[in-house]
């Protein structure tokens, strides 16, 4: 007794406690329901004399006992558990509900134990059904019954038991029918009544909720649920069409009950998903039934703000599961001589289109309509998907017109919200809507898939009707009339991507509009919008040159607004991919990006973005030029760092202005090449029939000129080697300086090499200092682009080794808390994998410690974190596959393999995450395939007990042993060794339905 109170003052304690205390009182109490003698105190902890929170505890504690610990009781206690079980039922069968349903849980779990009894459901269904249970009323020992029958296919899932899987859904196989009839009987009788019973709510909505979670279990015919779901679809018409509510709204419990039968009806159709063709005339006659019952309560529901939008968003819900479970069923009514197939896909059609089209605005007002969206995208797929001929031709040509007003729905939905109508919107509203809008944009490409150029006569349409409405409303008081206009043009956007870059009237016409809208009377969302279509005609513009003037226009106008990110954005794919038609503007561009630059207006990344931009500009123009505008446009931001280091300011503010010069110049570095190819562009072809974008003034025949980049950095390398020194300290400048560097590297390639000296002098100095990410990254490049370059040999055998020496040292320091250098971990395996892969030689020819590399690496492919892991294995991978060629590296793989492969089964038996196991794979596949005598030993460490957990069994071993030996070839079929070798190894065993 005493053990009782003490249990009971720490429930209470934990409850009531403040958090630190209820973090050690929690830690006990698990202990304390883990132990033996929680069989005996949890039935002492359930008394009526105890508080709510005792109780809701030993209910726990008895459903943990049978879950995980029931070899812990002896046989001949089963029977006095059964019976202490089904009394405190009786105890609580009127409450707490809490207690009740856990007990309730505790009853299914026994059931699952006791499996191998034949009849023990038919049993313990009697009982409840014979009103057995004490003087319980018959309502609720049936209330009691069906959450109990509802609980077991789920328990069986996570229950420890003795009886094999197998036999566990052999039983459950041979039940289910006689659940699921015993199920719809209870339904039917109550349905056949004029009225349910309140008090017969609960127990039908426990009844609904089993048909669903039994379903997987059977090995019956969906033509065979037939009555089932006619009593689930019964119940929902009981539910909302029982009597005429004031408000609109259902009861709580008609509304649950409706929501369940909706959820089961989901289940059964999506269970049998995988059988498609066989059910097309049964899925067909479903479809129809549901129409005729769901229908009419969508219609009654088809309005704004409507209090059962939930109870709609699920029989929408019911549909599109039907539809991606049994599409080719459905849409066979597209042209076919089956009025009644004909008649559910032209039902089907319609209903979703209203679905499409419901009143009011996602997610104000409505939650259904993106429910429809999927349904657009699985209709052209269908269609396009088909054998060309004349059926496919004639379903093509059937839902043409179909998506030509989806089209115009479409645009209506994706409306911004106005201002006067931002009071209805929250941070979550909005955030849903953008993704919502996203969602409309692909829709729209794939109207477009069925539309073609119709498609841009259909926008075309409604662009014209948005400026009728905007000019009709020009003389109200509003300014709210913008938004339709708004969502044609984004509409226009989002089928950039697919139109062909002829010229288009709709186009001109669009492009017309775009520069003739008063921007300054509407809300600068408008005009963000025509930026962002603009730069999303990039490539259109490249073939239709012409039009570039009303673009650039456009989006120069854009840079002095509060849209400049949109267009910045827009200038940047606009000079991307327009290299030599930008060239007769790019004098004029360049002022004005100089301009805005200079006036300080713009934000940080749109400063930054903007430099890109001028980088693709230079890149085309006049040498004598390029000079001229480096020296007006770049020279600011080193005359910026330059006083920085003068005044030895390392302040926060200079630290920001630091980074963000740093930044502009390595988008400018990304961006600045004079040798870089641009399809079309005036100059000598290339070897794989691309021009390249040579500045004006030089021929292909004069010596090529200095790259600017490199002239840059010839006069600034002693002012960032300052600035390295006087921030060496500082994390985020030293990385944007290495980014920086690393770009004009990736852009300079072989001509960085004057100042090769100079950068790795630059790059050892911060290895030795404050090595951080991003310098193993240009390093990496270095190494990997001059090693074999004689001359720069000594400087790049420097430059390796102080990398791996830096390495070692961080690792040997953190040994025992590597995770502290996580990303640095991932970063040096990335190189090393990038070494091992171009020029393993360099392992043999530089004195590095290879045994203690690879060491390390089996170290880290045991961290939690999924990076450094993931990079550990693929340097392993790498490393033993090309090791066989270089007798350093196969000594170190002849010693280490073991070692590996225990590192790896580690993993497998649980230091891993179990969805990432199968990366794994790739380690057996390359020590078999590259050493398979060797393998076959090592992978004998199996054999020792125990090993990687105790929960594998011998025999288990054996055959993963046999199987991956076997395997040298198929990386999907040792990945799914490894899989379910992992789900062993960790005591989960994968169920598999029917």
């Amino acid at each position: 007794m005493d053990e009782v109170q003490t249990i009971e003052s720490a429930v209470l304690s934990f409850y009531r406690g403040d958090s630190e205390q209820q973090k050690e009182t929690h830690k006990w109490l698990q202990q304390v329901q883990s132990s033996p003698q929680a069989w005996s105190f949890c039935w002492d902890l359930m008394q009526l004399n105890k508080s709510s929170e005792v109780q809701f505890f030993g209910s726990i504690t008895l459903n943990s006992k049978l879950r995980n610990d029931w070899a812990e009781l002896p046989k001949e206690s089963h029977h006095e558990l059964k019976q202490k079980l089904l009394e405190t039922i009786v105890v609580f069968g009127n409450g707490p509900k809490i207690v009740l349903n856990r007990l309730c849980i505790s009853l299914g779990l026994f059931i699952v134990h006791m499996l191998q009894h034949p009849t023990v459901i038919e049993e313990v269904t009697s009982m409840f059904l014979n009103e057995q249970l004490g003087n319980l009323t018959r309502v609720t020992q049936i209330e009691i019954l069906m959450a109990v029958l509802e609980g077991i296919p789920e328990e069986v899932k996570t229950v420890r038991t003795a009886i094999p899987r197998a036999m566990v859904c052999e039983e459950l196989n041979r039940n289910a029918e006689f659940v699921m009839q015993t199920v719809v009987t209870y339904l039917k009788e109550k349905l056949s009544r004029n009225a349910v019973e309140p008090q017969d709510m609960n127990g039908m909505i426990n009844a609904a909720k089993c048909t669903g979670s039994w379903v997987l279990h059977g090995n019956v015919r969906l033509d065979e649920r037939e009555a089932m779901i006619q009593t689930l679809l019964q119940a929902i018409h009981y539910c909302y069409w029982k009597e005429p509510k004031d408000d609109g709204c259902l009861m709580p419990e008609e509304n649950e009950l409706a929501e369940t039968a909706l959820k089961s009806l989901a289940s059964i159709i999506s269970s049998y998903a995988t059988q498609n063709p066989k059910y097309s005339v049964t899925i067909i006659h479903f479809m129809k039934m549901f129409l005729d019952v769901l229908v009419p309560i969508l219609d009654a529901e088809y309005k704004e703000c409507n209090d059962n939008e939930n109870l709609a968003l699920m029989m929408y819900g019911l549909f599109i599961a039907t539809l991606e479970g049994f599409a080719s069923a459905i849409f066979d009514g597209i042209a076919t001589e089956s009025e009644e197939v004909a008649s559910v896909y032209t039902r089907t059609v319609d209903m979703l289109i209203k679905c499409t089209d419901k009143p009011g605005t996602y997610p104000v007002d409505e939650m259904c309509s993106t429910y429809a969206l999927e349904f657009w995208y699985m209709l052209q797929e269908e269609v396009l998907s088909m054998d060309t001929g004349e059926h496919r031709s004639r379903c093509h040509d059937a839902i043409r017109p179909v998506y030509a007003h989806v089209v115009k729905v479409l645009v209506r939905k994706s409306q911004l919200p106005t201002d006067s109508s931002m009071h209805k919107w929250n941070d979550d509203d909005l955030e849903a809507f953008r993704c919502y809008r996203q969602d409309i944009g692909d829709t729209l490409l794939s109207c477009h898939d069925v539309l073609g150029n119709m498609m841009l006569d259909v926008l075309s349409e409604a662009l014209d009707e948005s400026i009728m409405y905007l000019s009709y409303e020009q003389h109200q008081p509003t300014t709210d009339s913008w938004t339709l206009l708004e969502a044609t043009i984004h509409a226009f956007c989002s089928i950039a991507q697919k139109v062909e870059l002829m010229e288009h009237p709709q186009i001109v016409k669009l492009l017309k509009v775009l520069n003739e809208i008063p921007y300054e009377k509407y809300h600068d969302k408008l005009l963000g919008m025509a930026l962002e279509t603009v730069g999303a005609y990039s490539e259109w513009f490249g073939e239709n040159p012409k039009y570039l003037p009303s673009a650039i226009t456009l989006l120069v106008k854009g840079l002095s607004s509060t849209k400049a990110s949109q267009a910045t954005l827009g200038l940047k794919d606009l000079t991307s991919e327009c290299h030599k038609e930008v060239v007769p503007y790019a004098l004029p561009l360049l002022d004005a990006c100089r301009t805005v630059l200079q006036d300080g207006q713009l934000k940080n990344p749109e400063m930054i973005r903007l430099m890109y931009t001028v980088g693709n500009i230079l890149s085309v123009i006049s040498y004598e030029n390029i000079i001229i505008y480096l020296d007006a446009m770049v020279s600011p931001c080193f005359e910026e760092l330059g006083i920085h280091v003068q005044n030895n300011d390392i302040s926060e503010q200079a630290k920001a202005r630091v980074v963000l010069r740093l930044e502009m110049i390595s988008k400018l570095f990304s961006s600045l090449n004079i040798n870089k190819t641009a399809p079309g562009a005036d100059g000598g072809d290339d070897k794989d029939g691309q021009k390249l974008c040579l500045p004006a003034r030089t021929s292909p025949a004069e010596p090529r000129p200095v790259q600017p980049i490199l002239l840059i950095l010839q006069k600034t390398m002693g002012l960032l080697k300052s600035l390295c020194t006087l921030w060496i300290h500082d994390e985020t400048v030293i990385d944007t300086l290495c980014k920086a560097l690393q770009q004009a590297l990736t852009t300079l390639m072989d001509d960085m090499k004057p100042l090769l000296n100079e950068m790795c002098c630059l790059v050892l100095s911060i290895v030795n200092t404050n090595c951080v990410v991003s310098t193993a990254d240009i390093a990496g490049n270095i190494i990997l682009m001059f090693y074999n370059d004689q001359e720069c040999r000594p400087l790049i055998v420097q430059l390796f080794t102080a990398i791996m020496d830096y390495n070692f040292s961080q690792m040997q320091a953190n040994l025992d808390k590597l995770s502290r250098i996580a990303d640095l971990i991932e970063t040096f395996y990335a190189f090393n994998t990038r070494i091992s892969k171009k020029i393993p030689i360099c392992y043999s020819e530089v004195q590095i410690d290879c045994m203690q590399l690879v060491d390390y690496a089996t170290k880290c492919m045991m961290l939690p974190e999924m990076p450094p892991m993931k990079k550990s294995v693929a340097f392993l991978t790498t490393f033993i596959k090309e090791s066989p060629k270089h007798p350093i590296m196969g000594n170190v793989v002849l010693a280490q393999g073991e070692n590996i492969l225990r590192s790896t089964f580690l993993c497998i038996g649980g230091t891993a995450l179990r969805s990432q196991v199968e990366v794994f794979a790739e380690i057996f596949l390359a020590l078999n395939t590259r050493y398979p005598t060797e393998f076959v030993q090592w992978m004998k460490l199996l054999e020792i007990p125990n090993f990687p957990t105790a929960f594998v069994s011998a025999g288990e071993k054996e055959q993963f042993m046999r199987k991956v030996i076997k395997e040298r070839v198929n990386k999907r079929l040792v990945q799914e060794h490894v899989r379910k070798f992992a789900a062993v190894c960790r005591n989960i065993v994968e169920y598999e339905g029917k």
